[in-house]
């Protein structure tokens, strides 16, 4: 059965979400806005701009659209330091709130109009199509925010009541609760579903910066590490190294590219088991890897990666005997002259017999 399969999949993807810790929750409600904003905004801009059509009716009511023209007008305003707020500020909690606060404008923009109608019994229409502004901001929110600006929207029309003094209150708070609760279920079901989006989406990008032979890191990662020419998130000291596996060449000669391919797997795993948890290890090219070493200073650096080359050196567990060669440099801050370094110390390092490390 069909919603048998959906309600296994909602359960199984709400388990997932509550196993989300604080920052990997954040991110992934920071995705879920990027992914949804543009369509958020333009669809406010359309709720602003269609609101303002509302003095035809205003007009129909009243006999003339002058005491309401300024009321519907203002929702332009609200619009203008919505552009204004959300062209400069890009964190989401500011940009939803900013969501948020033009699509409550817009109903107290409404409000102030109703207020200078004489007949205002089609209010509960009114507050009925609003909820269609909040289910759209909805998509960028978590459903606690959306909750929370139902909540608001019905004290915006208790508040109103004492000046506007509708006739079938009742009706229309008949109405909104329901609709209320229905706009958070359905953002709810909206956050799991773009949750199986997001994990998707993950494993995509983990597919694009990972070698499929050695499960390292290939060389896009560094497209997502480096910008400006600087490794990003830097706190401390960094060493770079690049190793090389010395005569690879022949090993796929002897031995054949299938045991080479192993040797290759063999090295990636075993760099990835012997880094620390925030270092990177990325197969450079061929059989050359370069691993980026966070909080750790040069001769740190070379002492890991001697203990390291001695590890293989020693290694009975491999595909075929095999050494390698390590260059080692610090991070200078600039990432193109920190790599020449590197490689020029892998260079030394082959060209003075292989099987050891030369920092420089």
């Amino acid at each position: 059965m069909r919603i048998l399969t959906n309600a296994r999949t909602l359960i199984d993807l709400y388990k997932d979400y509550r196993s989300m810790d604080d920052e990997d929750r954040a991110d992934f409600y920071k995705s879920k806005c990027d992914y949804y904003q543009n369509y958020v905004g333009i669809s406010l801009v359309a709720g602003v701009l269609a609101s303002i059509t509302y003095i035809v009716s205003d007009y129909l009511l009243n006999g003339s659209f002058l005491p309401t023209l300024i009321p519907r007008l203002s929702a332009l305003l609200a619009l203008a330091i919505f552009f204004i707020i959300t062209h400069f500020f890009k964190k989401r909690e500011i940009v939803v709130f900013m969501d948020f606060l033009l699509a409550h404008c817009i109903v107290l923009a409404t409000i102030w109009a109703i207020y200078h109608l004489d007949d205002r019994i089609h209010a509960s229409e009114g507050f009925i199509i609003m909820n269609v502004m909040f289910m759209t901001v909805g998509f960028v929110a978590r459903p606690r925010e959306t909750l929370l600006s139902s909540v608001v929207f019905i004290l915006e029309i208790l508040i109103s009541n004492t000046f506007n003094h509708y006739s079938n209150l009742d009706i229309i708070l008949a109405l909104q609760l329901p609709l209320m609760v229905a706009v958070f279920v359905s953002h709810a079901l909206l956050m799991l579903f773009y949750l199986d989006h997001y994990r998707t989406r993950q494993e995509l990008e983990l597919a694009m910066i990972t070698d499929p032979l050695t499960q390292v890191y290939n060389r896009h990662l560094l497209e997502k590490i480096i910008t400006k020419n600087a490794l990003k998130d830097i706190a401390g000291p960094v060493a770079i190294a690049m190793l090389d596996i010395d005569h690879f060449k022949q090993v796929n000669d002897e031995h054949g590219h299938y045991t080479g391919d192993l040797t290759l797997l063999y090295i990636g795993q075993k760099l990835a088991k012997g880094t620390h948890e925030d270092d990177y290890v990325i197969r450079y090219g061929g059989e050359e890897f370069v691993i980026i070493l966070k909080n750790c200073d040069v001769n740190n650096a070379c002492a890991r990666m001697e203990q390291f080359r001695r590890d293989i050196e020693s290694a009975t567990d491999t595909p075929v005997p095999f050494t390698i060669s390590v260059g080692v440099s610090r991070y200078t801050g600039d990432f193109s002259k920190s790599i020449q370094n590197v490689d020029h110390a892998l260079y030394k390092a082959k060209n003075t017999g292989r099987n050891k490390v030369v920092v420089v």
